[in-house]
């Protein structure tokens, strides 16, 4: 594991420096002036001048780049332009709206969507296999923002079961905290879900016409026992890829659907900074989003090794 750790902290390299060159070089592209965002529109030539020099626009795009990059090796992600406040200090205090959000819409997503494919999956072929591949194939194809804002509309404002809008942090309580994720980790969810249920489907479908399992219905194995520990143990593989690869995903999902529930996560800061030319804000969103992957991919790996015993042995 720790040549897997080593191989992955190597790979990291040259992700963070592709995602955050590009953020940095799109940037430069908007026509957004930090100064004029931070000192307004009526300041003198002067103030603006002086502004430009002290965050360092003033400089080639290079060493505008090379001087952040040099911080941010260091831990240092800089100030936020429009408000001089720690660029580590406001992602650190939007991390857990948005992480709970999406961690919310994996849960919801494995919930529902394991089940239905293993289901699905054990019936191939036959109306019920039809019936659940259809709901996870609309699961997956309904925007995740329309359905958060159908729950809106027709949840949380007529049963006000749950918060329309606003996230209680899980400090002030478990239940409250659930209740203000509920929505929006379904929302999020359901396309997870049905991205789940056709993966376990298709790996059950697969896995249960390989010769070995013939050969344990032959010898008499419990048809439970073939299909929820071989069978089950031998789909996974996929379906661990998905779930690794969709749980990244979920965190830019969740940075849209917080903003139908007006939740206070990462999606508002770094739309507000590409709106205003924070470049440390957004770049440091990238830096974030980048270690992200990288953590996944790391756990991905872990679990194949769980798995698969092949994996180790290899």
């Amino acid at each position: 594991m720790l040549r897997v750790a080593i191989g992955r902290a190597a790979a990291l390299v040259p992700l963070l420096l592709i995602a955050t060159f590009t953020a940095f070089l799109l940037l430069q592209m908007t026509a957004t002036d930090p100064a004029v965002v931070r000192l307004g529109e009526n300041a003198s030539d002067e103030a603006y001048a002086a502004f430009r020099h002290e965050i360092g626009v003033d400089r080639p795009l290079l060493v505008q780049y090379g001087s952040w990059l040099a911080g941010a090796v260091h831990g240092d992600l800089g100030v936020s332009w429009s408000n001089s406040a720690s660029v580590t200090d406001l992602l650190t205090n939007r991390m857990p709206a948005t992480f709970s959000i999406a961690l919310g819409a994996l849960v919801v997503g494995l919930v529902i969507g394991l089940p239905v494919g293993i289901a699905a999956g054990i019936r191939a072929g036959r109306s019920a296999d039809s019936l659940l591949t259809a709901g996870a194939s609309l699961g997956q194809a309904v925007p995740s923002f329309w359905l958060a804002l159908l729950f809106v509309a027709y949840v949380a404002m007529k049963t006000s079961l749950f918060p329309a809008t606003g996230y209680v942090p899980i400090t002030e309580g478990v239940g409250s905290w659930l209740l203000s994720i509920t929505l929006p980790s379904v929302a999020l969810g359901a396309a997870a879900a049905g991205a789940f249920a056709r993966q376990t489907r298709a790996g059950y479908v697969r896995v249960l016409h390989e010769p070995y399992i013939r050969t344990a219905v032959a010898g008499g194995l419990a048809r439970r026992r073939i299909l929820w520990r071989t069978a089950l143990r031998n789909a996974a593989i996929p379906v661990v890829t998905t779930v690794a690869g969709t749980a990244a995903v979920l965190v830019g999902g969740a940075v849209i659907v917080e903003q139908v529930f007006a939740l206070p996560g990462l999606g508002q800061l770094v739309l507000n900074a590409i709106h205003n030319g924070d470049m440390p804000v957004v770049l440091g969103f990238v830096a974030l989003m980048a270690l992200l992957m990288a953590l996944v991919q790391f756990v991905l790996d872990l679990t194949y090794a769980l798995v698969d015993p092949r994996v180790r042995a290899g």
